[in-house]
This record gives C-alpha cells, structure tokens and sequence, in this order.
C-alpha cells in the first residue's frame, strides 16, 4: 500500500521585524493583519502605526477604531483622505467582523472588563456587536426579557462560563444600549471589499490588530491578498505531546528599562502557572518586578509567593502521563483538571479514548509483525504503517502512532482490557451517584500504580 503523499513545506511567515523594515525601507504594506495573542497583536499593530505615522501627525492621520465597527465603517474611514494629506493609518481593534467562533466568550469577557473600567459606550457596542452574532438584537438586550447569564452561557461555550460580575454587566449595559440605540454594525462587506479590489487611496494603510480570526472568512483571505497577514503570539517548543510556551523574549521586552531579569527557573514556573497567556504574563511580571524591589533577578521562588495559578493543563495531558505511566504526574494533572472545573465524566471519557487508542495500536503492531516486539520507528513503518488505511490515518501523524505502540508496551494486554472495563464500571458508577473524582483517582491507583513485573510485550 502506497504511503501518504508528503504534505508541501509552508512558507515562511512574515514577521514584525520583516513589516517594520519594509516600512524603513520606503516600501509599507496597504493591508497589515495582524492575528494571534490579542494583547500583542494590539502591540505589534501600534508599533507598525507609529512606523507609518510621523509623531507630528499622528492626533490627525492616525484614526483608531473600536472593534464593534462593521466593513462598512472601516471602508469609509480608509476612502476619507486626512484633513493635511500625507499618510493615513486606519488602525482596527479586535474587529468583531473577523473574530473566530472559539474566541466570542474572550471577547464576551473583554467587554465586561471594559464595563467595570468606565468605558460604557466602548462595552456596550461590543456587547451589540457580540449579541448580533449570537442572534439578537439591541432591543432584545434592553427588553423586558433580555437573554439571561445561562442563554449566553450556552450560546458563547466558553470554557469557564460567565463570571459572578458578568451579570450585572448584561443587565446595565443592555439598558445603556436601549438607551443610547445602540445599533449592531451591518455585515455586509462590500464595500470595504470593492476598495481593496479598487486599491486604497495613495499613502492610506489598514491596520487590523485582530486577535483570533477565523480563517475561513473570505474577507480574511481577501485581506491578506490586499497586504501581508503577520501571525503574533507566543510560540511553543518541545515534542508534540509535551510542548512548553517559549516566554523569555515577552519577559525580557517587559522588563526592558527596569535593570531587572528573570532567572530560568522563575521564567519555568511562569510558563507553568501562566502558560502562553501574554496580557496575563505581562502584568505578572510587572507585579514580580515591584515585589522584588532593589534586587535585580526574579527567582522561581518570588513566582511561587507571588503569582497564582491561572494556566489550565492541555486536554491531553491527562492522557500523556497515563501512556508514561506517571502515576504522580496523572494524580497531578488529575487535581488540577478538577480544580479547574473539568467535569469527571469528561475525563473518564478521555481515559477511555486514551486506553482503546493504545489497544488498537498494540494489536496492529502485534498482527503486522507477527507477534515480535517492533524495535523502531523505521521498523514500524515498513511493516506496520502500510497496513493502515488511508482513510483512517486522514491527517494522523505516522510518527504519533508509532508513540501510542511505545506506550502500550508499558502495559500487559490484560492490564488495558481490565483497564477499559473498569473505566466503564466508573462511568456507570458515576451515573448512578458515586463520587466521581474519587472513582477517577482510584482507577489511576489500580492501572498505573501496579508493581512492577514481567510484562508481556506482543
């Protein structure tokens, strides 16, 4: 059987770095959109802004737009040359007509953040904007009835739900919107888009510090033609099932001028606690650095006294330590996860997936080499991969297979077998009112806390 073609190598992104020194070079783009972290697109976009702008003109020849504005909005702002001429920087916040699905309760929580900071009329378009996505409308918001916390708790499928505050916020800022008529900005894109078909008029750029996009809009891919898309956020490094948030560089750029540097063990335990969250570690930090006064370097131990734990485990790292039999690290991840609001059956159902996901490769490995341990990578692929049909390998990753065998040799046959009747019986278990993070630990005790003993290994 004929392996999977190779896939084409991408090409290399366009960088911050790359955008500015264009822009030196006398060569700026119409179209800079910029997508990723939202605090450092935002940073990266103004950067970008202040290069195209002299500091002379920017109060006239740079306009900032808030993200509730629609692409008609944007469309008129860019066609409208400046009041003296020269170069113009429509610069656009998180526009909520670019934001993807996944990202709407981040933005629903922005805008509640907002409320509280004072910016009243900013929160509430955004809540309008937000509403019109989710199906409602600004008299919907101010109404007898408006949708209550739980409909937008539904509706936004955020991971941690609405916040006790966000209610008041719902209720306040849907009346001011009733209030002030605040209306959602129309979706329609036709005009922003006959203008990037037409061409922006002579020395005016677009700006869009985007936060998350969803991609599959056309008006992104038409963005991008028009000018360059930059990817901003923090880039991750390590195994593809063990992947730490490379933070040094976003430390020491918020730490410039200070004299102060953060040693690689507090730089570990920030990753750990914060994870790739660079609004959250930006603000850390500057609190880490008033906290340890005259000193010059930031220890792990300040971060331990000082910054609490907001990073969330990755959904798969419940099932990274089971397949190392870590049985202080899956009790761990286990903690965490619940403490973090996982739901027990959540994770009983992602046990499950884990332990029939090692069964099947281990019989695969087993029946393609006929009974003998498969020794390495190079080995698995010739015997093992081309017995795999391609329409279920899909956009699998060979090598990831190959680890899923490793691991399963970690257990006896018997142990997996029992391993998922016994996930079973907990499922049950819970259903019928037994405690389920009890169940959950009991059973990571009994599968991977077994002593040590000649296991078989085909």
């Amino acid at each position: 059987m004929a392996r999977p073609p190779a896939r084409k190598a991408k090409e290399p992104a366009l960088t911050l770095e790359d955008a500015l020194a264009a822009i030196r070079g006398g060569a700026p783009s119409p179209v800079y959109l910029l997508d990723g972290d939202s605090f450092l697109t935002l940073r990266a976009a103004r950067t970008i802004a202040e290069a195209l702008v002299p500091e002379a003109q920017r109060s006239l020849n740079l306009v900032e737009v808030d993200g509730a504005a629609g692409p008609g909005e944007v469309a008129a702002e860019l066609a409208t040359r400046g009041l003296f001429g020269g170069a113009k920087v429509v610069l656009v916040v998180e526009p909520a007509f670019l934001q993807s699905k996944e990202d709407l309760a981040g933005a629903f929580a922005k805008a509640s953040d907002m409320w509280r900071e004072g910016r009243q009329r900013e929160a509430a378009r955004r809540l309008v904007a937000l509403a019109a996505r989710l199906g409602w409308s600004t008299a919907d918001l101010a109404g007898d009835s408006p949708p209550k916390p739980a409909e937008w708790e539904e509706k936004l499928q955020g991971d941690d739900g609405l916040r006790p505050e966000d209610g008041a916020f719902l209720s306040e800022a849907g009346r001011y919107a009733g209030e002030k008529n605040l209306q959602a900005a129309r979706d329609d894109t036709s005009a922003l888009e006959a203008l990037l078909e037409k061409g922006l008029p002579p020395g005016h750029v677009l700006v869009l510090a985007a936060g998350k996009v969803d991609g599959r809009l056309p008006l992104v891919k038409r963005l991008a033609a028009a000018g360059c898309r930059i990817p901003v956020a923090i880039q991750s490094e390590g195994t593809w099932d063990a992947q730490r948030p490379v933070i040094g560089p976003l430390l020491a750029e918020t730490l410039s001028g200070t004299g102060k540097t953060v040693d690689a063990g507090a730089e570990a335990r920030l990753a750990a606690l914060v994870g790739a969250d660079a609004r959250a570690l930006a603000a850390e930090v500057a609190k880490l650095a008033t906290f340890v006064g005259d000193r010059k370097v930031i220890r792990a131990e300040d971060v331990d006294a000082l910054v609490v734990r907001t990073a969330a485990d990755p959904f798969f790292a419940l099932g990274n330590a089971v397949e190392s039999r870590d049985l202080p690290g899956a009790v761990a991840v286990l903690r965490r996860s619940l403490a973090d609001g996982a739901s027990p059956h959540m994770l009983v159902g992602s046990l499950a997936g884990t332990v029939r996901r090692m069964l099947v490769e281990r019989e695969r490995g087993r029946i393609a080499a006929g009974g003998r341990r498969v020794g390495s990578f190079a080995e698995w692929n010739a015997s093992v991969l081309p017995t795999i049909d391609p329409a279920e390998l899909k956009e699998r990753k060979p090598y990831g297979l190959w680890m899923k065998y490793q691991a399963a040799l970690r257990f006896g046959r018997e142990e997996l077998l029992t391993g998922l009747a016994s996930l079973a019986e907990a499922d049950h278990s819970m259903k019928t009112g037994s405690d389920g993070a009890i169940l959950v630990e009991r059973w990571l005790v009994g599968v991977l806390g077994a002593p040590d003993r000649e296991r078989r290994t085909a």
